[in-house]
């Protein structure tokens, strides 16, 4: 985890998107969606257990995030058209695809936009489609996640809000360690206590916001609007991992993804919470899982 992540850089449409990859370099490509804050310094958690597994994971920061320029108006299928430009660029014709909580829904969208590259999909700790779940922002109401409902009603405080969170991040990073790790489940801050993790854990934050938080505002309300496509309608293998004990993504959200998603396997860990993805023991548990799936 000492890889200083240095991005490379492609133009689209007069635009950056900064990317990297990590793991076996031969190995079958499965691209990577980061959470939210989040970027594409996540595959340095990954790194050792893919190249174990031999899988090369692709990640792209999206708009907003880390060194990709802001694009006003992205979508979810936006973020499908730009994993397709570069595994075009790449020349990858097949792929997997994994996302972690806000990445979840990106990755979704990319399966249900190119049905005929992708070999399977896996969310992890993700958000379903609210459009379809009428009781979601309850959900989050229920767990003392106000965002769906701020960035809706007063907007103005919302990106105060998130503005006042990355000013502490970026000039208090300790206090915005203790200050995260308070909002979460104990299995969350048991991972944090290993302090290499902890401290990859505040550079990929720091990392994320690194242009503002443009991109994190955009990047949540896409999320938390009706996505534009229903969950029915994705056909390639689905795999779900969700932790019970989860403080920033309702459990209850896995199960609607399965139960809407045709023929998507469920994994619940009832002893873990968001971070578990960070854990090299979970790590084995969704790279075999998708090894079932990689050809």
């Amino acid at each position: 985890m000492s890889d200083a992540g240095v991005p490379r850089l492609l133009a689209r449409n007069g635009r950056t998107l900064a990317w990297m990859e990590r793991g076996a370099p031969d190995g079958f490509p499965v691209f990577y969606a980061h959470g939210n804050p989040g970027s594409r310094l996540e595959l340095l958690f990954l790194d050792r257990k893919a190249e174990d597994y031999g899988l090369r994971l692709i990640a792209l920061d999206r708009p907003g995030f880390g060194q990709s320029d802001f694009v006003s108006e992205y979508g979810l299928l936006d973020y499908a058209a730009d994993v397709e430009y570069l595994a075009d660029h790449l020349g990858v014709l097949r792929f997997g695809l994994l996302g972690w909580s806000s990445g979840g829904p990106a990755v979704l969208a990319a399966a249900c936009q190119m049905p005929q590259r992708v070999a399977f999909v896996v969310s992890v700790s993700g958000y379903t489609n609210f459009g379809e779940c009428p009781q979601a922002e309850s959900l989050m109401k229920n767990y003392n996640l106000r965002g769906p409902e701020l960035s809706e009603r007063r907007p103005e405080l919302f990106s105060r809000v998130v503005k006042l969170a990355r000013w502490v991040d970026r000039t208090l990073p300790n206090v915005y360690l203790k200050m995260a790790a308070s909002e979460m489940s104990g299995p969350d801050r048991q991972i944090l206590r290993d302090r290499r993790v902890a401290e990859l854990f505040m550079r990929n934050q720091q990392e994320s916001v690194a242009q503002g938080v443009d991109g994190v505002i955009q990047d949540l309300e896409i999320q938390w609007a009706p996505w534009p496509f229903l969950l029915a309608d994705i056909g390639v293998p689905v795999s779900l991992f969700q932790g019970q004990k989860d403080t920033f993504v309702p459990w209850l959200f896995a199960t609607h993804l399965q139960q809407s998603i045709n023929g998507a396997e469920l994994t619940l860990f009832e002893d873990q919470g968001h971070l578990y993805i960070l854990s090299p023991v979970y790590q084995d548990r969704i790279f075999r899982n998708i090894l079932r799936h990689a050809d």
